[in-house]
């Protein structure tokens, strides 16, 4: 074989040898022991995860496909400063998790199948809210463990527009009906006061004499 020949063959093994560690990597990824459910008590033999080691190892390599009851039942909800608030108000969704403290850990939200953007941190906060911000919120966390979902939150807001037409309305009702009554009680009055005249101009014209002057009031 000659140097030529040698030194293709060579650079062949190499990458073949640079490929093989590539999907070595690709095939297996390396999980926190904190995510494994190694030391969970009641478990029996055939539950328990054969990827738990035996070291205190704070990394443990595996092939993707992981066994579902390796993995802790890691739970996520969401808190809130009122489930049920007026248009105009404030509110505070805050997702709670109790995942380990790891260093890769991200938030996102989403409203019914919507993804809300620029949302990627653990609170939520809808200020003055309007009728059209009410609907189902739901909460992510993904982290080096998977990908954990909160239940849907409700978040419901009274529409104040309606009650403010009430208020209106009645409001302009209550003043009709004063202002009927006023002009009623100033009709009955000015008759009273033209019928206390007439009787007067009677009187006078019995009597002979002029009429006595009676200023109208407006």
């Amino acid at each position: 074989m000659t140097p030529a020949q040698q030194r293709i063959v060579m650079r062949e093994i190499s990458r073949y040898v640079l490929l093989g560690h590539f999907l070595i990597a690709v095939s297996s990824v390396c999980v926190p022991t904190v995510c494994l459910r190694c030391n969970v008590t009641g478990q029996t033999p055939a539950d328990s995860c054969p990827l738990c080691p035996n070291s205190t190892a704070q990394c443990i390599s595996v092939p993707p496909d992981i066994p579902s009851n390796c993995y802790k039942d890691f739970q996520v909800s969401i808190n809130t400063t009122g489930s049920n608030v007026k248009e105009g108000d404030d509110i505070i969704l805050t997702c709670v998790h109790n995942l380990p403290n790891l260093t890769f850990l991200t938030f996102w939200w989403m409203k019914g199948q919507e993804t809300l953007q620029g949302q990627n941190e653990s609170e939520l906060v809808l200020n003055k809210v309007l009728s059209h911000k009410a609907g189902p919120y739901t909460c992510s966390v993904n982290c080096s463990c998977g990908i954990y979902k909160s239940l849907p939150h409700d978040v419901s807001v009274s529409n104040q527009s309606m009650v403010l037409l009430v208020i209106c309305g009645v409001s302009a009702l209550v003043l009709v009906v004063i202002m009927g009554l006023a002009m009623k009680f100033k009709l009955k009055r000015d008759n009273a006061k033209h019928r206390e005249r007439m009787k007067q101009r009677e009187q006078a014209e019995q009597r002979g004499g002029p009429a006595p002057f009676t200023p109208r009031e407006s």
